[in-house]
């Protein structure tokens, strides 16, 4: 038994099915991207810790990239710059213009606190007290490196920094547990000042400095004592929002100038 195969020489290698992406679809599927990730992640700038927050933009960034990869194989390349951007637009959302939110609606800061209230309400990034005193009999200061962040193997330092503190008192002579302390801190080769005009500031969860050379109760609150923040917050906010009109724009240029 003889058994032939004929080649078709004339075959040809089959044409893609879809046509390739236009333009305005790749602009659209981009500002999609970009603005969504953005937006998602507003809530979370504003009612979490920093924290909590920065692995929230990990974590959530990559079913963003994993959906960028898919949509490469119709609009092209192109579109990773897209999720490139998202990426800046969340961390935006998050450090910037979620902050500033929070502040301004009240999410995050609260005013007019007593200092024997300031234990409940501790999940406030920023408080602002009333009826209270600066004790400069309780008061001192301490260097120690700037604790940048802890590993399981150990922890990163900074630079050596200067702490001043003074004890928070109530004009009521009302104890207050945990102790209540003001601090600031600087450059060691300055000095900051604990001014008696202000009235509260950042609330520290965390501690900034090394803990076996801290001379006060490890359980006390501290306060980065600050003036108003709320011309600081606005302006904040008004950068951020230009900074996603920024990313807009880069991604048009990208789209539409793809010579440049």
């Amino acid at each position: 038994m003889f058994v032939g195969f004929v080649e078709n020489q004339s075959r040809k290698k089959p044409e893609p099915n879809e046509d390739p992406a236009s333009s305005l679809f790749i602009f659209w599927t981009g500002l999609s991207l970009i603005l969504g990730f953005g937006f998602f992640l507003l809530p979370f700038g504003a009612f979490f810790p920093l924290s909590i927050s920065v692995w929230v933009i990990l974590v959530f960034f990559l079913p963003v990239l994993f959906l960028g990869i898919v949509l490469s194989k119709r609009t092209g390349l192109k579109i990773l710059l897209a999720v490139f951007l998202s990426l800046l637009a969340g961390g935006n959302s998050v450090l910037f213009l979620g902050d500033s939110i929070g502040y301004g609606l009240g999410i995050t800061s609260k005013m007019d606190v007593l200092p024997e209230e300031v234990s409940d309400n501790l999940n406030y990034r920023y408080l602002y007290l009333r009826d209270f005193y600066l004790d400069d009999t309780d008061a001192g200061e301490f260097r120690s490196p700037l604790l940048v962040r802890r590993r399981s193997g150990g922890s990163v330092y900074g630079p050596i920094i200067r702490f001043q503190y003074k004890r928070i008192r109530s004009v009521t002579g009302k104890d207050i547990k945990p102790l209540l302390y003001a601090i600031c801190y600087s450059k060691e080769d300055s000095k900051c000042h604990l001014s008696s005009l202000f009235s509260g500031g950042v609330v520290l969860q965390d501690p900034i400095w090394d803990g076996e050379e801290f001379p006060l109760a490890k359980d006390s609150v501290f306060i980065v004592w600050r003036g108003s923040l709320d011309s600081e917050f606005f302006t904040k906010g008004i950068f951020s929002v230009l900074f996603f009109i920024f990313l807009i724009l880069v991604w048009a240029l990208v789209v539409y100038f793809p010579t440049w």
